[in-house]
């Protein structure tokens, strides 16, 4: 395997990890009147497909919260700064992750090179 230039493959775990959750705890949590939050890394939201934005929490099943992890200058430590926070309803969801932008079969290839 090689060392270099690997990192996480945050748009297939998407799909096999979180899509299931969503969808058995987001349903019983939508019955009780509550919405699911999820806080997760703009990295990991970024390969996910275009989603279509709530306008208003109340209309939402599921609310984003973005951050991105940056390194304070000068210093080996790191701080957490909020990047976005909007709402999505379910289905959006399960598009974005399932989804994505469909590249064609030269660039597929170039990028796997």
């Amino acid at each position: 395997m090689p060392v270099e230039g690997r990192r996480p493959d945050y748009r297939s775990s998407g799909p096999k990890r979180l899509m299931p959750q969503l969808q058995i705890k987001v349903p019983t949590l939508h019955r009780w009147g509550k919405n699911m939050a999820i806080l997760v890394d703009k990295a990991i939201f970024t390969p996910m497909g275009q989603i279509k934005r709530v306008g208003h929490l109340s209309k939402c099943y599921v609310v984003w919260l973005l951050a991105d992890i940056r390194r304070n200058l000068g210093e080996a430590s790191y701080r957490i700064e909020s990047a976005d926070e909007f709402g999505k309803t379910l289905e959006s969801v399960i598009e974005g992750l399932t989804g994505g932008e469909i590249v064609s079969l030269d660039e597929f290839e170039d990028r796997i090179r």
